[in-house]
């Protein structure tokens, strides 16, 4: 963030690997990003966040209270956490998310749990799963931008609610959303 609250016109992206599980394949998703916007991309060592919060009911991560520990991470001026984490995720009122921004924060939330074909007894796939990634993540980093969700069906910006869902959307933002991305965020939308 800047000194006046607001993203700086080309920040930096720090991805910091957060709990324990499955070796996430963070360099791989970190280089693929690295495609897609056009500011450097750093991976940090993994962070291990003890005592998570839980979903009341659940054996879920509660994603607002670890979005706000990562937003709460020290971190040079200009810099936008990504926070990648092999946990699921959830918020009381949904199931389970894919991930968590806000407009104007300073950090993004993405598991990679339900992104790896293996969570629904699938073959591992590492380029399906590195793809959905970082789509997730570009899908977070347009809600820190300010973006809301669309009603495109093929706009990285729709909601989904499911893996399929993600899956068929696509990876890239419609005209509309894309005309309000910083430069920054990258290339302009692949033609359909």
């Amino acid at each position: 963030m800047g000194p006046d609250g607001r993203l700086p016109p080309s920040p930096s992206l720090q991805l910091l690997v957060i709990g324990s599980g499955p070796p996430l394949p963070v360099p791989d998703v970190a280089a693929r990003l690295s495609r897609r916007v056009a500011v450097p991309c750093r991976v940090e060592a993994p962070v291990e966040v003890l005592d998570l919060d839980r979903v009341p009911g659940r054996d879920q991560v509660d994603a607002d209270r670890l979005l706000e520990r990562i937003e709460a991470w020290p971190a040079a001026a200009g810099v936008l956490l990504v926070g990648l984490t092999p946990l699921d995720i959830a918020i009381p009122i949904f199931t389970f998310v894919f991930g968590r921004a806000r407009a104007g924060g300073r950090a993004v939330l993405v598991s990679l749990a339900r992104l790896d074909p293996r969570f629904y007894g699938l073959p591992a796939d590492p380029a399906l799963a590195e793809r959905r990634a970082v789509d997730e993540v570009l899908h977070e980093l347009g809600h820190v931008t300010g973006l809301r969700h669309c009603d495109d069906a093929f706009c990285l910006m729709r909601f989904a609610g499911s893996v399929e869902q993600v899956d068929a959307r696509g990876s890239s933002f419609c005209a509309r959303c894309a005309g309000r991305l910083p430069r920054w965020m990258g290339a302009p939308p692949l033609s359909r």
